[in-house]
């Protein structure tokens, strides 16, 4: 959807140009984060760039005074953290866990396999009791500097890139432990939010958190809105009943989208059947004679398919298909021939919330990131905590 003049495009946002930021008590929500680096290696080097301490948390104990830009290696051996200074190959013990990496200052970094990061490290033994987990605990904030360049290019425009800061901020918060069965609360890649440490931070970026410190979406009840986002929209975002197994929410509905200039508005794949069969195997359904799109939603993305094979046949949700072939979303078009299948889609990701390039023309087209963010999440509001 281009958009040429935008003083008719602004009647779109008619009541939405004057957001109030109400206090929010800073006791109900979390100022730290806890984020899983690594999560299955058999071992692990780790230290800090300035003086530190290594704490066995389980029985709150001090294992080791390390020197800064000490190298230590964590592996797990039979259920406990085996710590092993790397330079003289020195075994410090082995613990039960969990134990913490703790810098004497807040403004150290800490290094897991040379990738640094802010905050402190945990360290733990996982049950299989071969490999190790790896979690930084670090400030909100802080987190978020590494986040928003990590998601969105830092030369975008300053309004897109402050959307783009509280959408994932309130995602954090609306999201925190959901992997509390892992020992921290998100994932530092695409299943969550992409964090790359203190080497993915950028000045502009970093100017939009701060200027944004502490707003965040909420819906009705004023808890964060898990305020999903996503790469381009295709035209339209969707809501979350049309293509997940999922609660709904009201404050992620279908909108129209302004990602005209995605790399990903339109795309095309091509697969043999060959390869259909091979990513689709698990499915059990034996060799793939049909493919057949059941349904769609309101923004045409396709929300049921069945799948016919020489064994059977099985029903599939779009965005299970779309995993499946790494496709770049569920909203397509397809034909199935006798020796390919081909796709002709648009947009790129689950396409549910903010579409980083349709908010991208919005902020180009001189509207704020208020303004966008109540475009993408209907009836969620801004707030901002304080002490």
């Amino acid at each position: 959807m281009n958009i040429t003049n935008p003083h008719n495009f602004k009647k779109i946002f008619i009541g939405f140009n004057l957001t109030l930021i109400f206090l929010f008590p800073i006791q109900v929500l979390s100022k730290n984060v806890k984020i899983g680096l690594i999560t299955s290696e058999t071992q692990v080097t780790i230290g800090s760039d300035t003086d530190s301490s290594l704490i066995n948390l389980h029985t709150n104990t001090i294992i080791n005074k390390i020197k800064k830009k000490d190298s230590y290696v964590v592996q797990n051996v039979n259920g406990l953290i085996k710590v092993i200074h790397k330079k003289s190959n020195t075994v410090l013990g082995s613990f039960t866990g969990p134990i913490k990496l703790i810098p004497e200052t807040e403004t150290a970094l800490v290094f897991c396999n040379k990738r640094w990061y802010r905050g402190e490290l945990i360290i733990l033994a996982n049950d299989d009791k071969k490999n190790i987990t790896i979690v930084n605990d670090i400030d909100l904030e802080k987190y978020l500097l590494s986040v928003v360049p990590s998601e969105m290019p830092s030369s975008w425009h300053k309004e897109v890139l402050k959307a783009q800061t509280v959408a994932a901020r309130s995602y954090t918060l609306g999201y925190l432990g959901r992997r509390k069965n892992k020992g921290y609360d998100l994932e530092s890649g695409v299943e969550d939010q992409v964090y790359l440490g203190v080497s993915s931070e950028k000045s502009s970026t970093s100017k939009a958190v701060k200027e944004t410190q502490g707003v965040i979406l909420v819906d009705k009840d004023n808890n964060p809105l898990i305020a999903l986002y996503h790469s381009s929209g295709g035209g339209y975002t969707d809501s979350i009943e049309n293509l997940w197994d999922e609660k709904p929410s009201e404050h992620i509905q279908p909108r129209p989208d302004y990602d005209d200039n995605s790399p990903h508005f339109k795309w095309y794949k091509k697969f043999s059947i060959s390869e259909i069969n091979k990513q689709l195997k698990s499915l059990e359904v034996g060799e793939i004679k049909d493919i057949i799109p059941l349904s769609k939603s309101v923004s045409n993305r396709i929300t049921w398919l069945k799948i016919v094979g020489t064994n059977g046949e099985t029903l599939i949700r779009g965005e299970e298909f779309r995993k499946f072939l790494k496709l770049p979303s569920s909203k397509f078009n397809i034909s199935v021939e006798k020796t390919h299948v081909r796709f002709a889609g648009r947009g790129y990701g689950h396409g549910l919330g903010l579409s980083q390039w349709g908010a991208k023309t919005l902020a180009d087209k001189r509207f704020t990131y208020d303004q966008i963010l109540n475009h993408y999440y209907s009836g969620a509001r801004l707030v901002k905590w304080t002490e």
